[in-house]
């Protein structure tokens, strides 16, 4: 990466932390053309660096730009011979744009500054420019172009930037649509927010489409953290089932805060979807029957945990019930069949090679089980409702890599004062836990919001986790350092851990549409490990 591309980089993630100003015009878009794949205006920086938001600039920084982007904004600060928030207060503190712009020679980007002769000159100074003619200026150390435009001083890497300047200036002064964002349906939406922070995003296949977000202080935690709104047009929507909503408790999703990685809530009427196809084709035992469908609320909970057996995530999903006693009958009765089917799917043939190559098994081959040779038998896997088959299935049909195979499936039903839950779990302390929680919170009164779902992501328990599972990893351990994916691991688990908590409610209004809301929480103070001096717990 280039040193301008780094400071532009800079500059447009920097932009992000801002507070609250009304809008006179839409420039900060004009000047992004319609090819434009990342285009940002923001305004406000000053009332947000003084608060503890400005700890997300570096973890932010490092998703979008890298570690290079980091070492030159620090080079930046000792030029200034000043703190990174003050460099960032003094030169960043007004308006600002960005686009960036693939185009058959490279990649190009503008980085626009709304500016009163003053903070026009310590940019200029800041950067080494000299000017070449007037309203014209270059900064050859940072292969840079800079042009005065109005009120705007616009910055372009060299030596494409020339003409980009050039293109960029009529546009500012018209705000034609036809050849800049403007003419962008969700750019067009997105002009009406207030939000600080405007960004728009387009994406590449699979995804497709183009995503909007508005950035502002997080009201609802007293200015400490961001709240992003975020709307979106895709070819094939991440996440969310489009028209499904339904009212959601969040509650239920507060009472897992102390202790779980990820929880999510969302509309399930347990029909199975494209979604679930690979895992039906493998084991059609899955699919519920009518009756334990209808006996469902409405309501799913995917909690996502970490304990202490092992090192890989634990996972439990619940569905809300009308009736309690059904559900318990109903679980029972669809267990007895997946466990069954879990044991078919794990058996292999032993065969011998050339009858593998020419398709036909041997008439004396005998099924091996890839599961536990001394499994339970059915009756005690029923009674004690838990299973070892999972982890030898999801090591044969996900891969070993994963380091799934301690997984076992365990389940219960948890009856409530207002219906009850039926839970799955990979792992019996797990299921523990969230049964725990489920009797405690299910019934409490307040509002449920209408959604397509909603959920809470702690980043420093995700970052505990990854560096305890480390997926994908080669072994042996001391080939740690060399192994590209570890790196990678260990980048994503520190800038996660860093962003700190999130919290999230989505909705999907039609095919290929979503609108989020998500709070960022700097720095998480929640502990990143359940608490080791309790007793593992059995599951009944």
């Amino acid at each position: 990466m280039r040193r301008p591309t780094t400071i532009c980089f800079l500059a447009c993630v920097v932009s992000v932390l801002v507070g609250q100003v009304v809008r006179a015009d839409n420039a900060g878009f004009a000047l992004a053309p319609k090819s434009s794949t990342i285009a940002i205006d923001a305004r406000g920086l000053t009332d947000i660096l003084d608060r503890e938001n400005a700890a997300s600039v570096r973890p932010l920084l490092e998703a979008v730009a890298g570690r290079e982007a980091i070492a030159t904004f620090d080079a930046l600060a000792r030029r200034c011979n000043t703190g990174t928030d003050t460099v960032a207060r003094e030169v960043f503190s007004g308006r600002v744009a960005f686009a960036l712009t693939e185009t058959d020679v490279g990649i190009g980007w503008i980085f626009g500054i709304e500016a009163d002769d003053a903070r026009c000159e310590r940019m200029l100074k800041l950067l080494g420019a000299k000017m070449r003619a007037p309203g014209r200026f270059d900064a050859i150390a940072e292969r840079l172009t800079i042009r005065r435009v109005g009120g705007w001083l616009l910055i372009a890497p060299l030596p494409m930037g020339e003409a980009m300047l050039e293109e960029a200036s009529a546009r500012i002064a018209v705000e034609d649509p036809t050849v800049s964002l403007l003419g962008e349906p969700l750019v067009q939406q997105l002009l009406g927010s207030d939000a600080s922070v405007r960004i728009f995003v387009r994406h590449d296949h699979p995804i497709g489409g183009a995503t909007s977000i508005g950035l502002r202080t997080c009201a609802r935690s007293g200015g400490r953290g961001l709240r992003a709104e975020i709307s979106g047009v895709y070819e094939s929507a991440p996440i969310g089932r489009p028209g499904e909503a339904t009212a959601l408790d969040p509650r239920v999703v507060g009472a897992f805060e102390d202790r779980a990685v990820m929880v999510v809530a969302n509309p399930c009427s347990g029909v199975p979807t494209t979604s679930d196809a690979f895992w039906l084709a493998l084991l059609p035992e899955l699919a519920p029957s009518p009756a334990m469908r209808a006996n469902l609320s409405g309501e799913r909970v995917m909690a996502f945990g970490s304990c202490r057996a092992h090192p890989m995530p634990s996972l439990a999903v619940a569905w809300r019930v009308e009736d309690a006693e059904q559900a318990r009958n109903d679980q029972d009765l669809l267990m007895r069949s997946v466990c069954c089917g879990l044991t078919r799917a794990n058996e292999t043939s032993n065969v011998s090679a050339p009858s593998r190559a020419e398709g036909r098994p041997e008439s004396n081959a005998v099924p091996v089980l890839a599961s536990d040779l001394n499994a339970a038998s059915e009756t005690d896997v029923i009674a004690t409702r838990r299973s070892r088959a999972l982890g030898p299935f999801l090591d044969r049909y996900l891969g070993k890599p994963f380091k799934l195979g301690a997984s076992e499936v365990c389940w219960d039903t948890v009856p409530t004062p207002c219906g009850g839950w039926q839970v799955y779990a990979s792992d019996p302390e797990w299921l523990s836990d969230v049964v725990a929680r489920l009797k405690v919170a299910s019934c409490l009164d307040g509002p449920r919001p209408r959604m397509g779902g909603i959920g809470f992501c702690d980043g420093p328990r995700a970052a505990a986790l990854l560096r305890r599972w480390k997926p994908l990893v080669a072994e042996p351990q001391n080939a740690m350092k060399e192994d590209r994916v570890a790196r990678g691991i260990g980048a994503l688990a520190e800038t996660i851990e860093r962003l700190g908590r999130l919290r999230f409610e989505y909705e999907s209004p039609g095919i290929g549409r979503l609108n989020a809301t998500v709070d960022i929480e700097p720095l998480g103070s929640l502990p990143a490990q359940p608490d080791s001096g309790r007793p593992r717990p059995e599951a009944r």
